[in-house]
C-alpha cells in the first residue's frame, strides 16, 4: 500500500495521474475517501447544420445595420 501526503495547499500528488485529469471525490464517512476518474465526452462545438438555424436573412439584415453604424469611410 502506498501512502500520500496532503501539502499546505490541500493538494495530493497521484503518481499514476496525468496532468489535467479530473476525479470525482466521495467521502464515505467512515474515514475512507474514493477518487473516481471522470472522462468527459468530447462533442463538436457546433454540430453540422446547427449554424444554419441561427443565421437567417433577418439576422443578416440586423448585423448589416449594426455594421453600417460602426464602419467609417475614408476621410
Amino acid at each position: 500500500m502506498k501512502t500520500l501526503t496532503v501539502d499546505d495547499y490541500q493538494r495530493v500528488r497521484l503518481p499514476g495521474a496525468k496532468p489535467r485529469t479530473k476525479f470525482a471525490y466521495e467521502d464515505r464517512g467512515d474515514g475512507t475517501h474514493v477518487l473516481t476518474e471522470v472522462k468527459a465526452e468530447a462533442k463538436e462545438a457546433f454540430p453540422r447544420g446547427s449554424l444554419s438555424k441561427l443565421i437567417t436573412p433577418k439576422w443578416n439584415k440586423e448585423q448589416l445595420a449594426i455594421l453600417d453604424g460602426c464602419v467609417q469611410g475614408p476621410e
